[in-house]
């Protein structure tokens, strides 16, 4: 069942049948009474049934099945009627692990950093409110390794935890951890399409703490922002032609041309060179690819952490020979790092897509700069 037949129902029943000796799961949907008010995102849904909250995930990378779904409820009376299929999940949460800084940003931001109880590793974090609560000896870190400690995920028995997905469905779930009945939610952010989709998610995380209003006017005047600065980018009369990222081993990476990146760089009123391709991941190229498309561009963006342009030549030195490089129209996301040399690009640029369009405006179109912030929020020119 596609996510256009489910947007706003408001439970499903999980049942089982044989098809050819095929056991198959079958998710069954009923009429909400609540209709969701998520406009953007299509990873998940948000819908009302009498007192409880029901929130669902499309987790699957190749289609928009639902994957997880749960009930969120202040009083437990009534639960009966919901199968054991949902989660249960009493809100506001007390205790969540959140398992990327993004998440744990995102509840920092809803007012909500007093039910943070576990990050992933704090070598990530930007967000000076969770590095106080960390250095106060208040946040656990659940995935210093690439595998959960789940030996302290049960010690500390979190109401839900948050970590990251590939979109595979099932196989995303650490299996270990599900057999200790702690709720787990696979967020999959990153397959959303377009800036303000991701941004939405701020919605997801804050139907577990109760704060839906406040997430609602976050998102509200953050795509106001957002539609106003795309408005300004769409009023110029040039596009300039703009290529991303540098060379790993034998290949580059670029934005797929369905891309948040592309969706961002078209916002912004540029000419992304890959703006026809079809993907919405990155496509592998090699360095002649990119050279020979990419020569003549107007602007390089987002040359991993580079800080400077003999930095870049130390690993590439034929990157000389673009004229981005000659011209000194260079530009990275990392002006605002850690100690251990992480962006807050990564961290907050997620729900503030309008900074980074700000800033790419900014770069792209400096004429605006009477009318646009004149402050740069992520990006800074590599000299």
């Amino acid at each position: 069942m596609r996510l256009n037949t489910i947007i706003g129902v408001c439970f499903f029943i999980w049942t089982v049948s044989c098809t050819q000796s095929t056991k198959k799961k079958e998710v069954i949907f009923a009429e909400s009474n609540s209709p969701s008010n998520i406009q953007y995102a299509k990873r998940f849904s948000i819908a009302k049934q009498g007192p409880f909250t029901l929130v669902y995930l499309f987790g699957n990378r190749a289609n928009t099945d639902t994957t997880a779904a749960f009930v969120l409820y202040h009083d437990s009376s009534g639960l009966v009627q919901f199968p054991r299929k949902i989660q249960r999940i009493k809100i506001p949460c007390k205790k969540v692990a959140a398992l990327s800084s993004i998440y744990a940003n995102m509840l920092s931001e809803l007012g909500a950093l007093n039910a943070l109880a576990a990050i992933d590793n704090f070598d990530y974090v930007n967000n000076a409110a969770i590095a106080a609560k960390y250095h106060q000896g208040k946040l656990k870190e659940l995935a210093k390794m690439p595998q959960i400690d789940l030996e302290q995920s049960i010690v500390l028995n979190p109401d839900i935890i948050f970590t990251f997905g590939m979109g595979e469905g099932e196989k995303d779930l650490d299996k270990k951890l599900v057999q200790t009945n702690i709720s787990v939610a696979i967020i999959v952010d990153h397959l959303e399409q377009s800036p303000l989709a991701r941004a939405e998610w701020i919605k997801f995380f804050a139907a577990f703490v109760d704060k839906e209003s406040r997430a609602d006017s976050l998102f509200s005047d953050l795509k106001k922002n957002y539609l106003e600065l795309k408005e300004l980018a769409s009023k110029t009369k040039n596009a300039p032609t703009v290529f991303s990222e540098i060379k790993y081993s034998d290949s580059w990476y670029v934005p797929g041309g369905k891309s948040y990146m592309a969706q961002l760089l078209k916002d912004a009123g540029a000419d992304y060179l890959w703006k026809d391709d079809l993907q919405f991941g990155s496509l592998p190229l090699s360095f002649e690819q990119v050279y020979s498309k990419a020569k003549n561009a107007d602007f390089w963006i987002n040359p991993s952490s580079i800080k400077t342009k003999k930095e870049l030549l130390s690993f590439e030195s034929r990157y000389a020979q673009f004229k981005a490089f000659k011209t000194g129209n260079i530009y990275n996301n990392n002006k605002v790092c850690n100690n251990k040399g992480y962006s807050t690009y990564w961290e907050s640029g997620i729900l503030h897509p309008n900074r980074i369009l700000s800033d790419l405006i900014h770069i792209f179109h400096p004429e605006l700069k009477t009318t646009s912030k004149s402050d740069l929020n992520y990006y800074q020119q590599i000299n």
